[in-house]
């Protein structure tokens, strides 16, 4: 991190902070609202669903497996 300021507000521990008395949620807040836009910046994230010949490959050789072991059981 840069300096002590960026610290502070870091995200994984700026709660902490608040509630120690290191920062107050109003200089949180002040410090969010002068944070710059970077929305152009980003991507969209697309998570495709699995393939429907895949799960039921899946499911399909777990279920014979588990026919398998029934039988060795039995025997």
């Amino acid at each position: 991190m840069k300096n002590r300021e960026d610290f502070l507000y870091d995200v994984r521990i700026v709660n902490r902070n608040i509630r120690d008395g290191a920062v107050s949620k109003k200089d949180y807040g002040k410090y969010l609202d002068g944070l710059p836009d970077v929305e152009a910046n980003s991507e969209p994230l697309i998570i495709e669903d699995e393939p429907e010949t895949l799960s039921t490959v899946s499911a399909a050789a777990d279920t014979e497996e588990a026919a398998g072991e029934a039988e060795e059981e039995e025997e």
